[in-house]
């Protein structure tokens, strides 16, 4: 039987950089959630999971707390959800990201 753990949406490889960070800053689903102002735990889950994109409305909130400035998360997230518009604005070069002080 399948949990929803094993479930790769399509955007698994942006939710993937998306909660090793979150864990990286030793931070729980439920604590990002209210420390960022998120819908829900279970929207983080899905978010972590792949099966939904990030809304920009969600960028600067993220990137707070999850030590990047809204800036280079956007970027974070223009590359796993929408490689294409990345490409436009960053050439095939990733941008170095900025950790936030």
């Amino acid at each position: 039987m399948m949990n929803n753990t094993d479930i790769r949406g399509p955007w698994a490889e942006g939710g993937h950089k998306i909660a090793a960070m979150r864990q990286a800053r030793e931070i729980t689903q439920s604590e990002l959630a209210e420390q960022a102002g998120l819908p829900s735990v279970g929207w983080i889950a899905d978010v972590e999971a792949g099966r939904r994109p990030v809304p920009s409305v969600f960028y600067k909130a993220l990137g707070q707390q999850l030590g990047l400035g809204a800036s280079d998360f956007a970027a974070l997230c223009l590359k796993h959800y929408d490689p294409k518009a990345f490409e436009a604005l960053f050439g095939a070069e990733k941008p170095a990201l900025k950790l936030a002080a």
